[in-house]
């Protein structure tokens, strides 16, 4: 994984734009736009920490994390694919409630908080090559060439959580 995220935003599609740059809850968002929304849960639990989140997390390149791994699916279609990932640790800690989420949105968790600080925003454009993509665009039929993703470092008492969130194609259909 590359370490290419920036602080500012790309030369997005104009369509993308207003849902990158939306700094509230995109779970909050998407349920305004949809008639229905769920959350399906493709994985959890420890994993390989990916390169270019080592020093976010403050974890060494061998260690695992835990790993969350989700489609936002807004009228029965994937619009989101999120990946979040804390240091193993912080589940005895500060986000011990990410172990019994399940199919709840983590958006929930994080904006209900309090405490739960968001540092600025960082955007990249995830190609094929890229390990995100691959998982992001497995059940799509047709993948897109390129993806717009962003991700945010919340923090809880010092305990960094990364969540990356990758905008599928059909965010579209809902309008911004």
């Amino acid at each position: 994984m590359s370490n290419n995220w920036k602080r500012f935003l790309p030369a997005v599609e104009a369509a993308y734009a207003p849902w990158m740059r939306d700094h509230g809850s995109l779970t909050q968002r998407i349920q305004q736009c949809c008639h229905t929304f769920n959350v399906s849960k493709m994985c959890d639990g420890l994993m390989a920490v990916a390169q270019d989140e080592t020093t976010l997390l403050g974890v060494a390149a061998q260690r695992k994390v835990y790993a969350r791994e989700v489609f936002l699916l807004a009228d029965d279609r994937p619009v989101v694919f999120a990946h979040s990932v804390v240091a193993a640790q912080h589940l005895h800690g500060a986000w011990h409630a990410l172990r019994t989420l399940g199919r709840r949105p983590l958006g929930a968790l994080l904006f209900a908080h309090p405490l739960v600080r968001r540092a600025p925003l960082r955007f990249q454009v995830l190609t094929p090559a890229h390990a995100l993509y691959r998982r992001a665009t497995a059940p799509l039929p047709t993948p897109p060439q390129r993806l717009w993703a962003r991700r945010s470092l919340f923090s809880l008492h010092g305990a960094p959580l990364l969540v990356t969130e990758i905008f599928l194609p059909d965010i579209l259909q809902l309008g911004a």
